[in-house]
């Protein structure tokens, strides 16, 4: 069994590579960021350990492993939610997920996974955005569109508004309120279409008082 220093260093290693992972969420302001990465590590890491050194021998370390893996799903589908009509947290999820898993390899002693996962997490997190701002650039593209409207304001003239642009409608769901509605729109953008040009032509329909583009 390894020194008891030794498991104190896997936990500190768990916590910086989650920690590193972690910043990435936090400085884009997500609900699962520095701290809740911190601890996923951590505590898988320790569950890892207290499986595999805490019991003696004769015991199967793989059994805690699993059932990590079935208590990060649960976590990780509390940071998935639906705003208006899309789906939001898909990639917080995922990165709770990854996380866990290198707190249980750098738990089981495998520091050379471990460190080289939470750089691939990170690398992935940070430099894959640009490329997929990229891609979404040259593809096709779902936006989200909420606009506040008047009483009664028909709806057909968005719908008819979104055809002449030649976009595909995906969503339209009308809520109406006190004081106005509030119309959400899910459309998706023909390749090299600006997002912000419809949201200027729909700021521009008599009736709308305010649009917001959700990006």
């Amino acid at each position: 069994m390894p020194h008891d220093l030794e498991l104190l260093g896997r936990l500190l290693l768990a916590a910086v590579l989650g920690g590193a992972i972690g910043a990435e969420r936090e400085l884009n302001d997500q609900a699962a960021g520095l701290r809740t990465h911190m601890l996923l590590t951590i505590g898988a890491c320790l569950f890892t350990l207290i499986s595999a050194y805490g019991f003696g021998g004769g015991t199967d370390p793989s059994r805690i492993a699993a059932q990590i893996v079935t208590g990060i799903g649960f976590l990780g589908g509390g940071a998935i939610v639906r705003y208006g009509l899309t789906v939001k947290g898909l990639t917080t999820a995922a990165s709770i997920w990854a996380t866990a898993s290198v707190g249980v390899a750098v738990g089981a002693g495998s520091y050379v996974l471990g460190v080289g996962g939470a750089v691939l997490v990170v690398g992935t997190l940070f430099g894959l955005r640009r490329v997929s701002n990229l891609l979404q650039h040259w593809g096709v593209s779902r936006e989200e569109y909420v606009l506040a409207t008047r009483h009664g304001f028909d709806v057909h003239e968005i719908v008819e508004l979104v055809r002449r642009e030649r976009a595909d409608l995906r969503g339209l769901e009308r809520q109406e309120g006190d004081d106005e509605d509030r119309v959400v729109l899910v459309v998706k953008l023909r390749p090299l279409y600006r997002p912000e040009r419809l949201l200027d032509v729909l700021g521009q329909l008599d009736g709308v008082r305010h649009v917001e583009w959700e990006h």
